[in-house]
Order: C-alpha cells, then structure tokens, then sequence
C-alpha cells in the first residue's frame, strides 16, 4: 500500500461506505455480500477523466486542474510477473494473491504531494471479519498510540462525512505543528470479499472535503465521460534519466554522495527512526523516481533526538523546476514567522529558513531547514528543537563525503593494537580485511562488494573516533557501545552487506541464553516498523557455518513491500571482546554465502 512519505508523517487513515449501494446493471436489492469476482471491472482513464461504471466515480481532472493517471500495468513484487490492465484474468490471478491494483491516481497540479488514488484489493488475510466499524474502531486506537510517540498532539477522530449522497465514516489524523501541517484520509468500500480504498492527501483538514468534492456521479453516458475542457497538453516524464540516489544507512550513518552529505546519528545522539530506515532500505531508487515524478517528496531519514522528542532531523527529496530561491519561496509562501537566510553547510553556504511556531501544548519550536540541489533534484533538510542554538547546531555536525579519499584510505590501512596488545583492529590491504586478533580474513576481489573506507567507519556510527586512537576505540567499546571494524556493501544490491564490529565481553550466561535475549530486542525493534512498510518479520535461532564449524547465530527475516531479505548475526567470543559478523543478502542461502567468504588469518 503506498503512502506519502512527510516529514514525521506515515499514516494510515481509514473511512468506510455504509450501506453500500447497488451496481447501476445490477436489481437495487443487491448487497455487497452478493458481489461476486466477475463483477471486477477497472476504470478508465481518456482525456484526463477517469470513470469507473463499478464504482459509479468519475473524476474529471481538468475541470479540477489535477493530472490523472491509470497504469497499464503492473509487476507482482514476488513472482515479478507482468499483469496488463486489459487481461482480467491476470488482474484477478494478481488480486487473489494479495496485491493491490491501481485504479487512478490524481495529483494536484498546483500543489504535487497532494493526491488522490483509487486501488482494489481482496481481503485475503480477512482484516475486516469482524466488520468495518470495529476494525476502524482499532485503527482509531491504534493511529493514536502511533502518532503520539511522534506528536505532542496529534488529532485522531472518527467522524462522518458526506460522498456523493453517502454517509461514510471516516477516520482523520491531522497533524499542525512544528510548522508541519498535515491531513491525510482514506476510504473504504467493500464489495463482498473485495474492498476499494479511495486515498486522500492535503496539506490541512479542508482539503480532505475539497479533493472529494471533484469526485462526481457517474451514469455510464458518453457525455458523462467528456471533459468540461480539453486537455492541453501531454507532460513527459523524464525524471528517471537524470542520475539520482536516495543514499544509504551504513551503520548509523545515513550518505548520500549526490548531495554530498554524510550525518552519524549515534555520535550526535539521535537514533534513526526504523520505519523511514527501512522504507528507504526496501524502495529502488526508480520507484522513488516515480513517486517524485507524481509529485511526491520521499522522507529517507527521520531522526529522533534521545531523550528529547521534540529535537527532529528529516531528510526529504524533491524535483526542482526552477532555480532553487524561487523554488524555496514557493514552499515557504505560507509559512508564518519565516526568515530566509544563509548558513555554512558542509563546508559551502547553502539557503536557509529560520521558522518560529508553538506546538499543541504552546511551546516554541524553532525550525532550520537547508535546502541542497544537485541537477534537478533538491535535498531538503530540517531540523526541529525548543532550543533554538541547539537546532541549528545539529545541522554543522553533517560532514561532506569524499569519494577520492575513501578509496585511497580503504585501499591500505594499517592494522592496530593497543600497547598492552589487549585490542587489535582489522587492516585492509591489496583488498583483502585481515584481523589477527580475531583469527579471520576477508578477501574482497572475489565479490562484487566494497569495503568502507576508516574515514567513512569513522562517520558511520563509531561516534567520530578515528581507527588508529586505540585509546578512544577502546573507551569507546567499554561504555557498551559497538565498533565497526570492517563494513562492505554492494552498491547494486542493497540487500548484500557485510560487517564485523567489536563489542564488550560483558556476556554473563550461556550462548543460549544470550541469543534468547537479543531475539527479544530484535523483534520488539521490527515490531514498531508499520504493516504499510513490512509485510512480515520474524527472528529465529538458527547456526551457521564458519570457518568450518557450526555455530548457533540468530536469523532475521523481512518481507517488505518491495523485497525480501536475510540477516544472519553470529557473535563470537574473543577474551574481552565480543565480534558480531552480520551477513545479508536475499535469503538464508545468500546470508551463509557471505560467512563462507571468511578465512582463517593465518
């Protein structure tokens, strides 16, 4: 199910069809109950109008000015199996798995991240058995507990609403504060075993009314078909040629080497927020292109400061069509108590807005955004916080990514131990990791990976120590944290990497037992990841073979929405230290590929 993707927003909000009308060629007595799979028909989409004769909808986008859209096809994420709008019997093959089907999407021609879109799909998993009412019921106690782990006061409330005649119930969480305004709603319509989801998105309440307003009554005549004005002209979407990357987590740290920005979170006491992580994780960057090109501005990093949730980074992606002061006064033209500026970012002077605004409870919120264009996009990056120096200061702890001197550093490092010889960092050499200490190598050349270079380790959740202060390394560990020694990834595939950190041997019960309680954590961390982006998770005690022998380890399985993916951790016990070896890939077979790769040092 997709979702817009704000600045401290992902929501689900549900409204429902009471009472559920007859199909115009069917008798009037019908009910929804007695709607059958043949009765499946998709709407159309000529000239800008989109009309569908099952759902009786029309939704005439120039009258409205919004770009209408219909996809022709559409690719199941598993079997990866094309399914053409026109072949029913796909269509239904494809429904009767669980996916969605895309009706229309809308968009608003003046104001792109607001939108509309129609999708079909079948209950399967029979979410709503107990009926409409009692599942939006839990939804209203859920979506309250959610959003008030993000917001101070967010507005959850079911209500009821007028749509073409019907009374419907609805669902609304509206989100205005910390200078964000958000409203986002979704209806319900159930036919028998299939249901229709009509998604709406606005940037306050009202616009929820406005955008359903456009919807119309449709007859089924050719002139109910025709647009009240000609389509003028026909836009291309060339978006996806330009170079373009959504960057990537390696550790704490989120890079991203197109806007040359590099942000360690851990070293600067904020945590990832692990929904947005694994969203931007799980999407391919064409996908995102396309959800750009609809006019969308995807969230790749939301942060959290520990402790204080009102401090906030988010790091969105949008398209620019102007040069970047017009586009900034564009976005910024509604904004109250805003100041335009300038600010030292990474070493160059970047615009900067200053915003002053009160959340729910009257408390100041200052807000700092930075805007960074590369091409034809712009990374847009805020920072929210009750301390105004504070705010802003976050954003001078961003650090610029040097392609050249990663590789130059990750192509000869120097192995480093400690003067008592306790500790014993990793070196990398003629691209082969070796760690004496640790008993192990990793020979590179026989993989399409890439190590990261100690500069990169340094900026990516080793909380800025560089590898060759052995004094700070070892501080560093002993305050419980983990230190990444060696990490590679495959910049074609984001679900191959490989890592070895070090941690304190503070482990005081058996292996079993250990694992037992890190599967606990693991699986209370997925379970805060939303159903809208993980369609199941689950942690399992498991081995693996290494160097030779079969060790216990713990296995992570994740079924996003976009694909699957394997994590195999493995700890083992070195004197003081503890090495963590993380190795993932597309499944348990291409995980265990990764420890195989390992030799001894000698």
């Amino acid at each position: 199910m997709k979702r817009c993707f704000k600045l401290g927003m992902v929501v689900v909000l549900s409204l429902c069809f009471l009472g559920c009308g007859a199909k115009a060629d069917k008798k009037s007595s019908e009910t929804v109950s007695e709607f059958k799979a043949e009765d499946i028909s998709l709407g159309k989409v000529v000239d800008g109008v989109y009309t569908s004769k099952m759902l009786q909808l029309k939704f005439d986008g120039n009258a409205n000015d919004m770009d209408v859209s219909a996809e022709e096809e559409f690719t199941n994420r598993l079997d990866k199996k094309v399914v053409k709008r026109s072949d029913m019997e796909a269509v239904h093959d494809r429904l009767d798995k669980g996916y969605y089907i895309g009706d229309m999407e809308a968009h608003d021609n003046k104001n792109k991240g607001n939108y509309i879109e129609v999708e079909i799909y079948k209950d399967i998993h029979h979410e709503m058995k107990s009926g409409l009412e009692k599942y939006i019921d839990n939804e209203v106690k859920k979506q309250k507990g959610e959003q008030k782990e993000k917001y101070k006061d967010p507005k959850v409330e079911k209500t009821t609403r007028d749509f073409l005649g019907d009374k419907l119930l609805s669902v609304d969480i509206i989100i205005d504060e910390d200078g964000i305004e958000v409203a986002d709603s979704t209806l319900y319509k159930q036919l028998g075993e299939y249901f229709v989801e009509i998604h709406v998105r606005g940037d306050k309440k009202e616009d929820i009314d406005k955008y359903l307003g456009m919807f119309e009554k449709y007859t089924g005549s050719d002139d109910n078909v025709n647009s009240s004005k000609l389509d003028e002209s026909t836009k291309n979407d060339t978006k996806s040629d330009i170079e373009f990357s959504k960057g990537e987590y390696i550790g704490e740290t989120y890079i991203n080497k197109q806007f040359d920005i590099s942000f360690d979170a851990k070293s600067n006491g904020y945590k990832f927020d692990e929904l947005y992580k694994s969203a931007t994780e799980a999407y391919l960057e064409e996908d995102m292109l396309k959800y750009i090109g609809m006019g969308g501005a995807p969230v790749v990093v939301y942060a959290t400061k520990d402790g204080d949730s009102s401090s906030k980074i988010g790091i969105s992606i949008d398209d620019i069509e102007s040069d970047i002061d017009a586009y900034i006064d564009k976005v910024n033209k509604n904004t109250k108590n805003s100041q335009k500026t300038e600010m030292e970012f990474c070493g160059k002077e970047v615009p900067c807005v200053e915003v002053e605004s009160k959340d729910g409870s009257g408390k100041k919120i200052y807000r700092y955004t930075v805007y960074i264009q590369s091409g034809k996009y712009v990374a847009v990056i805020d920072s929210f916080g009750e301390d105004k120096d504070e705010a802003k200061k976050v954003l001078e702890s961003f650090t610029s990514v040097s392609d050249d001197t990663n590789k130059k550093d990750s192509e000869n490092t120097a192995e480093v131990k400690d003067s008592e010889g306790e500790l014993v960092l990793g070196s990398i050499s003629d691209k082969v990791y070796s760690n004496k200490m640790l008993d192990i190598k990793f020979d590179i050349s026989k993989t399409d990976l890439e190590f990261v270079s100690d500069e990169g380790l340094k900026n990516m959740g080793n909380g800025g120590i560089d590898k060759s202060d052995l004094a700070a390394v070892k501080n560093h560990i002993e305050d419980g944290k983990s230190f990444t020694d060696m990490f590679a990834i495959d910049n074609n595939d984001t679900t191959k990497r490989i890592s070895v950190s070090l941690a304190k041997n503070d482990m005081l019960m058996p292996m079993d037992e250990y694992l037992d309680v890190q599967k606990e954590v693991m699986e209370s961390q997925l379970s805060k990841v939303s159903k809208d982006q993980l369609n199941s998770s689950e942690v399992r005690k498991s081995t693996a073979y290494f160097l030779g022998k079969e060790l216990s380890c713990l296995d992570i399985y994740v079924d996003t929405t976009v694909a699957k993916q394997c994590q195999k951790y493995l700890f083992r016990v070195k004197d003081d230290y503890m090495m963590i070896i993380v190795s993932s890939g597309k499944d348990e077979k291409a995980a265990q590929e990764g420890l195989d790769l390992f030799q001894q040092y000698q």
